[in-house]
């Protein structure tokens, strides 16, 4: 394979700070998937100071794919039911229309599940909209 186009997406990331390969930036590969985009962001309270990351790599949808359950409220975004075992991240699996090519969003949040670093990820998760 030559060449692999992935299609258009749109997420709402008013909220997120987010670099991309050709920003020079980040690396183009993580782990061997191709990267598409990190992203963070932080929730800070009146004492409080809650940060997140997330990195968006390419993925394949196959029979090694973990379980995934719909994300509440959005049309595109899954979430991965694997053992997350230290409760600090997230992982998401977005499948591209009419293929097995699929986007996977993995999320860290350092300070642990924090409800509103949760919701903040979840909302992102929501937006993801593939594009016409």
């Amino acid at each position: 394979m030559d060449e692999l186009v992935l299609p258009s997406f749109e997420m709402d990331c008013r909220d997120w700070f987010v670099v991309t390969p050709d920003d020079g930036q980040i690396p183009e590969e993580l782990d061997g998937s191709p990267v598409v985009a990190m992203l963070s962001t932080v929730v800070i309270g009146e004492s409080t100071f809650r940060p997140a990351s997330g990195v968006l790599t390419l993925a394949m949808v196959d029979e090694d794919t973990p379980v995934a359950l719909p994300l509440a409220g959005g049309d595109v975004a899954a979430e991965l039911v694997d053992v997350d075992e230290d409760g600090r991240g997230m992982r998401f699996v977005l499948p591209a229309p009419h293929g097995r090519l699929a986007l996977l969003a993995e999320f860290d949040m350092p300070e642990g599940r924090d409800p509103d670093v949760v919701e903040r990820v979840e909302e992102l998760m929501r937006s993801f909209r593939w594009a016409a």
